[in-house]
């Protein structure tokens, strides 16, 4: 059983990133972004893809390979801070600011649904694990990279009230959107992460439900932290 991981679980828009970066300071953990060593992964192929001078697209080339050697002698590793300004390392060099560029966004997808990749990320989030202790948010951080953890929980929340947060987000931001538009890509999006052959989105069996649709952040927080104190978890988790 793994003590020093809380697995927070979820489809898009539920609060998860931001409940558990909160919730990570509450309690003196660590927040890992698993996101981010996708990112890394994706830098470090693409990288790989590009000093070939490919005329063929990304995925295109991808498939023609084999995927093991892509991931051999690669160490990704993120150096934690007091700030919360964490720094993600590939291979000794800090990539924090180039996993983010346009380039990595829209390719990561096809680093994300290989199962090699995605054990080799696993694999680098669970060596991390033995030296801190983590707050973690995905979509099967309870079910597949931390599967005995102790403490897991899923948020969810309704497509409608996700469009609607979502909405609220690009207004701040001066951007206007269509309400009915933002619901139906959730809803295409939770389809797509539900039925996908490779780690599905759902909930763990001991996983603790959380709907967040009338639940502020810090109520939700509180909630966690309620669960935790409270011993909700019995001696089989």
């Amino acid at each position: 059983m793994t003590e020093n991981v809380i697995a927070l679980d979820g489809p898009a828009g539920t609060g998860k990133s931001t409940v558990a970066r909160e919730l990570s300071k509450k309690l003196g953990f660590e927040y890992l972004d698993s996101g981010a060593f996708y990112r890394a992964l994706t830098l470090h192929i693409y990288k790989i893809y590009k000093s070939k001078n490919s005329s063929i697209s990304f995925s295109d080339w991808l498939s023609g390979k084999e995927f093991l050697p892509l991931t051999e002698g690669v160490e990704i590793f993120c150096e934690f801070s007091e700030t919360g300004e964490n720094h993600i390392f590939l291979n000794g060099e800090d990539v924090s600011t180039d996993i983010r560029t346009p380039e990595i966004t829209r390719e990561i997808k096809y680093i994300a649904d290989k199962a090699v990749f995605r054990e080799f990320v696993n694999s680098q989030l669970r060596i991390l694990s033995q030296t801190h202790r983590l707050v973690m948010d995905g979509r099967d951080i309870g079910t597949h990279v931390f599967p005995d953890a102790r403490y897991k929980f899923f948020l969810t929340a309704s497509s409608r009230v996700r469009a609607e947060r979502r909405y609220n987000q690009l207004l701040e931001q001066g951007i206007r959107s269509d309400l009915e538009e933002i619901e139906k890509e959730i809803v295409i999006r939770d389809k797509s992460d539900t039925e996908r052959e490779i780690a599905p989105l759902r909930k763990a069996e001991d996983a603790i439900l959380i709907d967040t649709d009338n639940l502020p952040k810090n109520s939700v927080i509180s909630k966690i932290l309620g669960c935790l104190d409270s011993g909700i978890y019995n001696d089989s988790h």
